[in-house]
Parts: structure tokens; sequence; C-alpha cells
């Protein structure tokens, strides 16, 4: 995992588990409990290759899911001319 300064700010990064929206080719998954770098100064994030590589395994329905959620898709051309 990433111990190193942030590449952006410079700011120190912590290791944590974190919710994360993944795409892999137009498909998506919202996975929870991620190991993550994050920069504590930025938000930046940082993933080990290996979790990419599971994220994109999951994606694309290799790797078994826990569930499912719906959530409401806006128009924001509606939005605005509203």
């Amino acid at each position: 995992m990433k111990n190193d300064p942030c590449e952006y700010c410079g700011g120190s990064v912590k290791q944590r588990k974190a919710r994360v929206d993944h795409r892999w080719k137009g498909a998506l998954v919202v996975v929870e409990k991620v190991p993550v770098g994050v920069c504590r100064r930025c938000g930046e994030r940082y993933y080990d290759a290996s979790v990419l590589r599971r994220l994109d395994l999951m994606a694309q329905g290799k790797v078994g899911s826990v569930g499912r959620i719906s959530v409401p898709v806006g128009d924001y051309s509606r939005a605005v001319a509203a």
C-alpha cells in the first residue's frame, strides 16, 4: 500500500477501507471495505495493482456480489430547463 507522500500535494497518505465505485468497460460495481491509501490533505486515492485487478474481476461478474442496490438516474438538461 502507498506510504509515500501524496504525488499531487505532498500530504500524508493514510491506509483505510473505503467504498469504491469502480467501472470496467461500462460495467459498474460498488464495493465496500476496499483497502486504499487516501491523502489526508487533498483526498487523492492510491490503490495496489492487485486491488484494481480484483475490482475489475468484480465488475466483470467473475467474483460474486453480495447484493444489489437501486439508484435514481437524473437528466441534468431537464433540471436546468425547469
